[in-house]
């Protein structure tokens, strides 16, 4: 299954072993928080079992109450099969998270942290290089979309304006 995985693109199952060596299993329950928009990440997931949703903030700015289902929209939801895999942009800088995930059933997943990610590209430059050119894909893709999506309320908002 991890053969799958777009990080692992190109890997070999020697390798995939040496970077699963490196990471730790991590459980979350249905409901669950696995990461909040805004804080710090220093870790990456990948999914073993279960569902997840994607949840982004509406508005710019603190959040008062997260509850508030107005200021916050479900994008999408990411399922185990689909071996799915989030918060790489933490192995690559310390910057906010940028979307909430949240459990929707219970959850088996992997777990790498910055630090052990780094000293294992440092040690094994192939194998870094390999990991850090598919997390560029992954992003590269997700930006697109995100750009896709800019573009599409643009246009939407531009014809709003102007039939006011």
């Amino acid at each position: 299954m991890l053969q799958q995985t777009e990080i692992f693109r190109g890997l070999s199952p020697e390798q995939i072993g040496e970077v699963l060596g490196i990471a730790r299993t991590v459980t979350f329950p249905a409901g669950a928080v696995i990461m909040r928009e805004g804080e710090v990440g220093g870790t990456m997931y990948i999914m073993m079992s279960g569902t997840v949703e994607v949840v982004k903030s509406l508005v710019i700015g603190e959040l008062e109450d997260e509850q508030d289902a107005g200021r916050n929209k479900v994008f999408t939801r990411l399922d185990a099969k689909d071996h799915a895999v989030f918060g790489e942009i933490a192995l690559l800088e310390a910057q906010k998270r940028t979307a909430t995930i949240k459990a929707v059933t219970n959850c088996d997943l992997y777990e790498f942290s910055k630090d052990d990610f780094l000293q294992l590209a440092e040690d094994k430059y192939d194998l870094g290089f390999r990991i850090l050119l598919n997390m560029a894909r992954i992003v590269s893709t997700r930006l697109r979309k995100a750009d896709e999506e800019t573009v599409k309320l643009t246009t939407a908002l531009s014809i709003i304006l102007k039939e006011l």
